[in-house]
């Protein structure tokens, strides 16, 4: 499996940290399939040829 970028809003970050906090397995299992696995999913099309070009970049080299 490859690499995954996942972006946070700032209610998402504020959520993390509380879980950090308070350290509750409950909690945190509730965002990872919440809010995290919702976005493993999605594609962001700026975002892959941006990633793109970047390795194209780096082969060449």
């Amino acid at each position: 499996m490859g690499k995954v970028l996942i972006v946070f809003d700032e209610l998402e970050q504020v959520a993390i940290q509380r879980i950090c906090l308070d350290k509750d397995p409950n909690e945190a299992l509730q965002f990872v399939l919440q809010v995290i696995e919702p976005k493993l999913h999605r594609r962001v099309p700026c975002m892959e040829k941006s990633l793109d070009m970047r390795l194209t970049r780096g082969t060449s080299s």
